[in-house]
């Protein structure tokens, strides 16, 4: 069966052995890709020349903070790393890493290149990945993102259908905020995406998906999680345990508060929605989850899960394309499938 599912919730961090990908080297480089870099000393203007196996190296010095450990998770020896270090930094005309008896560190521009490194990286996986499956015969290629909620809640089985009708056809699946999935869509890094609120920005178009319903988990034993339904307010001054600052729940219970001119105390703040309830079970505070997303963990965890009454706390969630660009076919199906999905909802 050649479909897969590929899930990454954010650009994979180079760590441990580093990824079987076989890179040729290109003599060519990467002339204009990567911006000038900060250093102490002015970086010189060069025409770039180096190649991807530089990079991944780079980023294993640096999350390794040793180039003997990163030769080690390389498989090659030290003098070999510190080399293509010393090179890439002759290329830039600045320097990376500052040594030390106990190590390295990374300068100005050594941060700035390691954040560019990891995207460059992680696109030339997803390509080489892309083109490995075109000659293996793959009939399609489809790039999705997603906001947890959809992930959790609705994609497991939508994909899975969708899988046992065309088994041909890949699906690389990436988590992503709202915001970030409707800019990736516009500009053509994903094919399709799925959004809890309407974009901001034009050049999309957006169909309703699935109803999301937000619901309070508590402990058992709090003394709220007996009542039939909590209103926001009610809940105000509670410790909070929620998602990361750049997610679309968090968004919109940031500003519910606002809305009503109180601050949340967040005590907590994880990235997932199990790991949300885990915080719960332990007394660390309260949590607003969708529903649908974390019933399993509410039963074995015996939480309280009680209905917010707030309108805003039954969300839309939208399926959203480009406008007027049309969808190559693998797209097109996976497109049509989530529709009809919705359709029956």
């Amino acid at each position: 069966m050649l479909y897969q599912l590929s899930y990454t919730r954010v650009w994979p961090i180079l760590g441990g052995a580093l990824p079987p990908i076989n890179w040729r080297r290109a003599g060519a480089g990467f002339g204009g890709i990567l911006p000038a870099l900060d250093s102490p000393r002015r970086c010189r203007s060069v025409a770039l020349r180096f190649d991807l196996r530089d990079l991944e190296l780079f980023v294993a010095v640096a999350d390794a903070g040793s180039i003997a450990r990163a030769a080690e998770r390389a498989h090659t020896v030290a003098s070999a790393v510190s080399k293509r270090v010393s090179d890439l930094e002759d290329h830039l005309g600045c320097p990376l890493l500052l040594r030390g008896a106990k190590g390295v560190e990374l300068t100005a521009a050594g941060h700035a290149l390691l954040a560019r490194a990891r995207v460059l990286l992680h696109q030339a996986g997803q390509l080489d990945d892309e083109m490995r499956r075109h000659a293996s015969g793959t009939r399609g290629y489809v790039r999705m993102f997603a906001n947890i909620s959809a992930i959790v809640e609705f994609l497991p089985d939508a994909l899975a259908s969708f899988a046992g009708q065309h088994p041909d056809i890949h699906v690389h699946l990436e988590e992503h905020v709202s915001s970030a999935i409707a800019t990736a869509v516009a500009d053509n890094s994903a094919d399709l995406g799925i959004v809890s609120e309407l974009p901001a920005i034009d050049g999309l178009t957006t169909v309703p998906f699935r109803n999301d319903e937000l619901v309070v988990v508590l402990k058992s034993d709090h003394p709220l999680a007996r009542r039939n339904s909590l209103a926001f307010a009610e809940l105000i001054d509670q410790p909070f345990v929620g998602l990361h600052a750049g997610s679309s729940l968090h968004r919109l219970l940031t500003r519910a508060a606002t809305e009503a001119d109180r601050s949340l105390n967040w005590r907590v703040q994880v990235t997932s929605f199990d790991a949300a309830c885990a915080m719960v079970a332990s007394g660390l505070g309260v949590s607003i989850v969708p529903r649908a997303a974390t019933s399993a963990y509410i039963r074995s965890l015996s939480l309280a899960s009680v209905p917010l009454s707030d309108p805003w706390a039954h969300r839309q969630l939208f399926l959203c394309v480009r406008s007027g660009a049309p969808m190559h076919s693998a797209a097109k199906l996976l497109y049509d499938h989530l529709q009809s999905l919705a359709v029956q909802k």
